[in-house]
């Protein structure tokens, strides 16, 4: 028992225990998570010196540099943070429900569903809507596809793995439906929803900024509160089923938190791909015996690929602004491969 701690409310109505090497570990994930987001403050094309960036968080005094923190850099990197970690739970939700390793929200076309919906809007009807509904057009297309596959995955016959194959196309028919949207719309339309689409932050704002914050936070708080039913999936349908878990139900309450959890990522920052299908993997190997703590550490793990892939995009290629979703691919893409090799079998 020395390796754990034991934590019991005084009626003993609520217990758990916490592995103390996946609480120590999962500290050091928030921990490396704070020093990627103070990274993301101080540098850019200029640098802001730390002594700033603690002044204007907490309103210590004014600063030379406030229009470029408070107005550029900080909601993109707050935003940044929230996004990756949305679209990393929404993975390990994901792999968890279709027990399968290959599963994330872009693979299996659920990314690619929200953003054919927030295309469309982008294209046809922000100029008379106003582009604050973006968000949830992009929520409505990723829980069309998340019903698609659930309807699918009630089949007998289909196994978790032809699941997969059926998002893959999916996502491709999604694809070209998006390239169909911008051949045929106008030309300053397009522009606009191209760049959307390839994962960027660029030019995000505070009121997006506090409205994905409001809305993950919430999804979150729920998902760790349900986080039993989760547990007892793990065991697999008939134990689950024994031990009073509501199958359907909870399928299709976890394939919705992922939907919107993927929509409200999609809206805001684009098709920023592979962190969902990254992520998962990296946090199983950091924490083995606690759900709650392997939900916070993949969310942080997603949050800091995401915030480290648009440092680079914004610095690296100065004075260009890089869209985050070309290096999430480049590193994804490779994995899916080496993902999809290692389990050729399955197929």
């Amino acid at each position: 028992m020395g390796n754990r701690w034991i934590v019991r409310s005084k009626n003993e109505k609520m217990s758990f225990f916490l592995t103390k090497k996946d609480f120590y570990k999962t500290v050091t994930v928030l921990v490396s998570l704070l020093l990627v987001v103070l990274l993301g403050l101080m540098v850019g094309d200029t640098i802001i010196p730390l002594s700033e960036v603690i002044h204007y968080i907490f309103h210590l005094a004014p600063i030379e540099n406030e229009f470029a923190l408070g107005v550029l850099r900080m909601p993109r990197v707050l935003s940044g943070m929230i996004v990756g970690a949305s679209l990393a739970v929404a993975g390990l939700i994901v792999q968890g429900i279709i027990r399968n390793p290959l599963a994330s929200p872009d693979v299996i076309g659920v990314t690619g569903g929200a953003s054919v919906s927030a295309v469309l809007f982008l294209t046809y009807f922000s100029e008379s809507m106003g582009v604050q509904w973006t968000p949830v057009f992009a929520v409505i297309g990723a829980i069309i596809t998340f019903f698609i596959i659930y309807l699918f995955s009630l089949h007998p016959f289909i196994t978790a793995n032809r699941i997969v194959l059926i998002g893959i196309g999916l996502a491709t028919i999604s694809n070209a439906l998006i390239t169909y949207i911008l051949v045929t719309s106008a030309s300053f339309s397009s522009e606009r929803a191209y760049l959307w689409l390839t994962g960027s932050l660029y030019g995000v704002n505070w009121l997006q900024t506090i409205s994905i914050f409001v809305s993950f936070s919430i999804l979150f708080f729920i998902i760790l509160w349900l986080k039993r039913d989760f547990e007892l999936y793990s065991f697999g349908d008939s134990v689950a089923i024994q031990l009073g878990l509501k199958w359907k139900r909870f399928k299709i309450l976890f394939l919705l938190f992922s939907a919107l959890l993927c929509g409200l990522s999609v809206a805001v920052a684009g098709g920023i791909g592979f962190i969902g299908l990254i992520t998962p993997h990296i946090s199983r190997r950091i924490v083995r015996h606690h759900t709650s703590l392997l939900f916070i550490t993949t969310a942080g793990i997603g949050a800091m690929l995401v915030l480290l892939a648009d440092w680079i995009a914004r610095t690296a290629f100065y004075p260009l602004d890089i869209p985050a979703g070309v290096f999430t691919s480049g590193i994804g893409a490779p994995f899916f491969i080496y993902l999809l090799i290692k389990n050729r079998h399955s197929f």
